[in-house]
């Protein structure tokens, strides 16, 4: 009896096991419905049931990337621009910029032959006059269009320094620092000579130039550095003065047109007069060592003469004014670097990043901070701005970009070669620029 209950046991233990084996297992988790209202986006992934402790270690990471930047700083901006990179790789980890510096009498065969050699920086700082030869010989990144920001950046800056950039239509670089040249005058002379305030219109320029001039004492109330066309450019553009047409296609009634022809005449007269120095042509001392020492009541020059007068003369105070107006106002010329990317950079993105970098506000007031003028228009009057750039900032509103063409430094050449011939004597005002106006269309035709 004892044996059948056991038989019959076993067969009930087999039995279950049996059942057991045939059952679905049960789910460890099943996760809620979502509501039926709530918005689910198309491409979103659900929700883990587990949260990982420790990251992945198949997701890729984007790699390192090292950007060249050449330039051709100076001694103490290159030691303050290392500030600037600092805050670029700190707000971009991943990205590190490289920048080399060049002479400036190197800097331009030094890129070249990177062009030609297919191994060029992916960002540079060059001469604003430079842009548009390397932007024609298909060298530069048209940056409108490719730039994400780039509108909001041409928005916040000075005109002139933007216009700079431009070629044939286009932007290939942003005006990364700028300058211009305004009036400088010696005041104890003024004050000897009973002038109360610095000439405010041409008029009273030309009649101070010739009351502060003594030719027995050989001293001048106005000097020029040279005849280059940077040097008469604010009295030339003051006064109403164009080299070419708006399209830049020809220079006939603009570089010989009556506004052009009344401001080298307007020279040719103070020259003639021995109220302008013949130093211009040649010899004699220089501009920033006569006005310090009394021989030039009158110069036209830039904010580094601040500088240069406290290393050389440390008791002269130099005194700022704006260029004095013409019928249509004041003016002057636009000086400065810009950034551009060049073509063959393979770190495109990257550089980007760099160039909006370098055109914000905290990188433009780093580099005031050693007398690198700011190109950003709001700045004008920021009290981080060293004191003498106000006058410099407020000439930037109405300042103009010498032409912005690759055939620019023969363009120069033509016009300097025109006021030497005008001091001279050998032409008429209005025939050396008739002549120069040939000789400038002659190369926008090749």
């Amino acid at each position: 009896m004892k044996s059948k209950i056991f038989v019959f046991v076993g067969l009930l233990v087999v039995l279950s096991m049996l059942l057991s084996s045939c059952a679905s297992p049960t789910p460890t988790q099943v996760p809620a419905p979502a509501p039926t209202d709530a918005p689910v986006a198309a491409t979103q992934a659900p929700a883990p049931t587990t949260v990982p402790t420790t990251a992945p270690t198949d997701v890729p990471t984007a790699a390192p990337v090292t950007i060249r930047y050449w330039h051709t700083m100076s001694d103490p901006e290159t030691a303050q621009f290392q500030k600037v990179i600092d805050g670029f790789q700190a707000a971009n980890p991943g990205i590190t910029v490289e920048a080399t510096r060049y002479a400036y009498s190197d800097f331009k065969t030094a890129l070249t032959t990177a062009i030609a050699g297919g191994d060029v920086p992916d960002t540079a700082r060059m001469d604003i006059v430079w842009v548009s030869e390397f932007a024609s010989q298909g060298a530069l990144l048209q940056l409108d269009g490719a730039l994400p920001d780039f509108d909001k950046i041409a928005a916040s800056v000075f005109p002139g320094p933007l216009a700079t950039n431009k070629f044939d239509g286009h932007y290939y670089g942003l005006p990364q620092d700028t300058n211009t040249q305004v009036l400088l005058y010696n005041k104890d002379l003024f004050d000897k000579a009973g002038i109360t305030a610095p000439p405010a219109t041409m008029e009273e320029f030309a009649a101070d130039a010739c009351k502060l001039s003594d030719k027995a004492k050989k001293t001048y109330g106005y000097a020029e550095g040279g005849t280059y066309f940077w040097a008469p450019a604010p009295v030339f553009y003051a006064m109403g003065g164009k080299v070419v047409d708006e399209n830049i296609t020809t220079a006939t009634g603009y570089v010989n047109g009556p506004e052009s022809v009344a401001a080298f005449t307007m020279l040719k007269d103070l020259y003639d007069k021995g109220c302008l120095s013949p130093n211009l042509l040649g010899g004699g001392i220089a501009t920033d060592a006569g006005h310090a020492t009394g021989i030039y009541s009158m110069i036209i020059d830039g904010p580094w003469m601040v500088d240069i007068y406290k290393g050389n003369y440390p008791d002269f105070k130099v005194n700022f004014a704006p260029i004095p107006a013409g019928k249509n106002g004041t003016s002057s010329v636009v000086g400065g670097e810009d950034v551009v990317v060049m073509d063959g950079s393979k770190n495109k993105e990257a550089a980007g990043k760099w160039v909006s970098y370098l055109m914000g506000i905290d990188a433009q007031k780093i580099m005031a901070a050693v007398g690198v003028m700011p190109t950003i228009a709001s700045l004008t009057g920021d009290p981080a701005m060293p004191a003498h750039f106000a006058v410099f900032m407020d000439q930037l509103k109405t300042a103009q970009a010498r032409v912005p063409s690759p055939k620019w430094s023969d363009m120069d050449n033509a016009i300097s070669n025109a006021y030497q011939r005008i001091l001279k004597g050998d032409q008429s005002v209005q025939a050396a620029l008739d002549q120069a106006a040939d000789e400038i269309n002659a190369l926008l035709k090749k």
